[in-house]
Parts: structure tokens; C-alpha cells; sequence
């Protein structure tokens, strides 16, 4: 082997090294969040008396006021799984998330409070375990 291609693997081999942070940062690892959006939810319209006709106008147009803040507050963590959005007793959505985009969620004046979810197994004989992530 020359002196010339030795020395080209020995630097490609340095940059090697180098580049494995940055793309160990590209596999951030992504654990269940619950995003709570600062608008009241849906029932927060119900008087106590009535009840709440989610089929109403009122009601449909708070929905979509509602749908449209949380495809603002989402346009931030853009790459993120979302499990479930929420409109009526909570407004809000859970989501995959990694340490970064909880942060920028964390950030904005959209959003209350960005909380660990949990996972739930099933387990024989019909009951469940919860156990919250470990961050």
C-alpha cells in the first residue's frame, strides 16, 4: 500500500469517528408525551344546565379553532408520531417525542405543560401494568 492511500484511510477513519456523534444525535430516541394546548377544551362551552350538543355550530367551530392550534403547536415537532389528538374534555395531543422537540414544545405559549406518558402492557388474565418511562 502506498504512503498516499495509507494516509486517505487513516483520515477516512478520523472523519469516521467524528461523524458517528452526529449521527447517534439523528437517532434520538422518542418516548411517549402528553401536550396540553393552552385553549379551553370543548366542554369547557357546556352550561352546567344544557349540556354540551358537540353537533352545534358553536361547537363545530370551536373544534376547528381547536384542531388548528394544534396543527400550529405540531408544525414545530414536524417529524413526530402522533398517537392521539384531543378535542373534548382535553386539548391536547400525545405524541413520540424526543428530548429536543420537548424542549421546543416547552417553549412556545401554545402550550401548558408537555407530560411523560406511560406504557401499559397487557398481561394474562385480562389485567393491565402501567409503568412510566424512565427519562
Amino acid at each position: 500500500m502506498s504512503v498516499f492511500r495509507l494516509s486517505m484511510a487513516i483520515l477516512a477513519g478520523i472523519a469516521g469517528i467524528h461523524a458517528l456523534p452526529v449521527a447517534a444525535q439523528a437517532a434520538a430516541p422518542r418516548l411517549p408525551y402528553l401536550v396540553q394546548l393552552r385553549a379551553p377544551p370543548l366542554a369547557s362551552l357546556a352550561d352546567g344546565v344544557h349540556g354540551l350538543d358537540t353537533n352545534s355550530d358553536a361547537a363545530r367551530r370551536h373544534t376547528a379553532r381547536l384542531e388548528a392550534q394544534q396543527r400550529a403547536v405540531l408544525a414545530l415537532v414536524p417529524d413526530a408520531p402522533v398517537q392521539y389528538r384531543y378535542t373534548v374534555t382535553f386539548n391536547g395531543f400525545a405524541a413520540m417525542l424526543t428530548r429536543a422537540e420537548v424542549a421546543r414544545l416547552q417553549a412556545s405559549q401554545d402550550v401548558v405543560k408537555v407530560s411523560p406518558g406511560t406504557v401499559e402492557h397487557t398481561q394474562e388474565g385480562g389485567g393491565s401494568a402501567r409503568e412510566q418511562d424512565q427519562r
